[in-house]
């Protein structure tokens, strides 16, 4: 039983972030931002496997992600895996497509 769950906060922005390969359980805008007035954050949580019995967080694989605003393009093969409204905006995570080793 290694499965668990793992908050992450994310910048909103044009990268594209390694997280945990898993079940994307909740993306919400970032609850800290009336107290440090970061307005440009989100957090999402994802349901990851561990490898192993460590406590090390030595995950079973990473899946890529990026987060696009409304109306904004999107590769192709993207998958979309969460939006969540934030302020005035909607902001949507995506899990991009693996690129295939050689390729950039």
């Amino acid at each position: 039983m290694n499965r668990r769950i793992f908050r992450y906060e994310l910048n909103v922005d044009d990268q594209v972030r390694g997280l945990p390969a898993g079940k994307v359980v909740h993306f919400a805008d970032y609850r800290m931002k009336n107290i440090t007035g970061e307005c440009n954050r989100v957090e999402v949580w994802v349901e990851a496997e561990l490898v192993g019995n460590s406590l090390s967080f030595d995950f079973a694989g990473v899946q890529n992600v990026q987060i696009f605003s409304t109306g904004q393009p999107i590769p192709d093969g993207a998958d979309h895996l969460a939006s969540c409204l934030a302020g005035q905006f909607v902001w949507h995570l995506y899990r991009l497509p693996e690129t295939p080793a050689g390729d950039s």
